[in-house]
């Protein structure tokens, strides 16, 4: 067995079951305006870089803050979509990596657009509260310039 591979298998399948429930209650809180719920999900010290971006968000109320941003330049319509999401337990620690679609839903049918997508690799941490977002790596398959 590869080292890789003894790491991997420290992982449980409740840690693995949890970190799979961290992703997706990423996308619904932020996605339905849970901004406490949001902020629970992340460590104090959270870090989100993107690739081609200059804008780094650090710490949990940068997040949020992106996230309701987001949330009002899609008109509450911001929605996220994960998939295809693969857990590794590595020299760089637990890491969820992941494919994700944003979507601005819109306001009447047919008028839902995708905005980007890319891979996420969160970078997360067991606390004693749980599994927690300690640093994301966003890849977008688009370029462009994110102004907030």
């Amino acid at each position: 067995m590869t080292m890789a591979l003894e790491r991997q298998a420290t992982l449980t399948a409740e840690d693995r079951l949890d970190i799979a429930e961290l992703v997706a209650r990423f996308a619904h809180c932020s996605d339905y305006g849970d901004w406490d719920g949001l902020a629970a999900l992340y460590t104090e010290d959270v870090v989100t870089e993107m690739d081609g971006q200059t804008i780094r968000y650090t710490g949990i109320a940068e997040q949020v803050a992106h996230a309701r941003e987001s949330d009002l330049q899609a008109e509450g319509g911001n929605r996220h979509y994960n998939f295809n999401l693969v857990i590794e337990n590595g020299a760089d620690g637990v890491v969820a990596h992941y494919a994700f679609m944003n979507v601005n839903a819109g306001h009447a049918p047919m008028a839902a657009k995708i905005v980007v997508t890319g891979r996420m690799r969160d970078t997360v941490v067991k606390t004693p509260a749980g599994w927690r977002i300690a640093r994301r790596r966003v890849s977008f398959d688009q370029r462009f310039d994110l102004d907030f």
